[in-house]
């Protein structure tokens, strides 16, 4: 079931335009083998067929099936650990400065199937409850794709999914049992607020933040499309807060206004004073 190349080269724009992430000609494998299965769960014949009805642009549902195949969707329960280290090391100074105000707000800005913003939540109740019982916090999930969404909105997991990266007495705490799934307890749902959001196109009004997690999310994209992100992210951002990338995403050549820290184990960055 292959792709025709004048179907891939639709593709290719056709990715790049709703979602920002660039392939290159190199990559016909990796769309024929991440759309073979969309094309026979919808009954049709070739991946070429497949295209055709995207064209058509008539089944908005496909278009989200489609670009949810094409990215890669692996993530896990404090994913890389370090990232969650560091925040518990920078959170307890930003909380000083805040005193006044009294509101902490984190955006998980490809947040996924959800395990990164509920890591979130748990790291808040772990380290810092007596914030949540008299602070405004806010854990704002984004992401490109309804289905991932849907799938985090509803925060049921499997047990192997809940295996990573939590242990057992993580999961019995911030869990509930439910047939053979673990459901995520209301005391962490309550904190997170999921939004579908694009970040390649203008995005809908953002509450300044005090910590932004762009992870594994800029190595889709083409050089000019991740500077437009960071200058906007860099917007976003408080003067004070720090943005979080993948452990293989850097900024070097690209001039977007941020300084680069060394934290427990991972980099982080602030924007730099004007």
């Amino acid at each position: 079931m292959q792709i025709s190349p004048p179907q891939f080269a639709f593709l290719r724009a056709f990715l790049k335009r709703v979602s920002g992430v660039a392939l290159d000609e190199s990559k016909q494998y990796l769309v024929e083998a991440r759309l073979r299965p969309v094309a026979r769960q919808r009954g049709l014949p070739d991946i070429d067929a497949l295209v055709h009805a995207l064209r058509s642009g008539a089944d908005a549902n496909l278009t989200d099936e489609v670009v949810c195949a094409m990215m890669t969707h692996e993530t896990s329960f404090f994913r890389d650990k370090a990232p969650f280290e560091t925040l518990a090391q920078l959170i307890p100074a930003l909380l000083a400065r805040r005193g006044v105000m009294k509101q902490l707000v984190i955006w998980s800005a490809a947040c996924s199937t959800g395990q990164e913003p509920y890591s979130l939540a748990m790291l808040l109740h772990e380290k810092f409850a007596s914030v949540l019982a008299s602070w405004r916090v806010r854990i704002i999930a984004s992401d490109l794709s309804q289905i991932a969404l849907g799938r985090a909105r509803e925060g049921i997991y499997s047990e192997l999914e809940t295996n990573r990266g939590l242990s057992p007495a993580m999961r019995n705490k911030y869990f509930r049992s439910l047939q053979g799934r673990w459901s995520v307890a209301q005391n962490c749902r309550s904190l997170v607020e999921f939004r579908q959001l694009n970040l390649t196109q203008p995005w809908p009004t953002m509450p300044a933040c005090d910590f932004i997690l762009l992870r594994n999310v800029l190595l889709y994209f083409d050089v000019p499309t991740r500077m437009d992100v960071l200058e906007r992210m860099r917007r976003t951002l408080r003067p004070d807060g720090a943005l979080f990338l993948g452990g293989a995403e850097t900024m070097l050549g690209m001039e977007v206004g941020f300084e680069r820290k060394t934290g427990a184990g991972c980099s982080y960055y602030i924007p730099k004073k004007a």
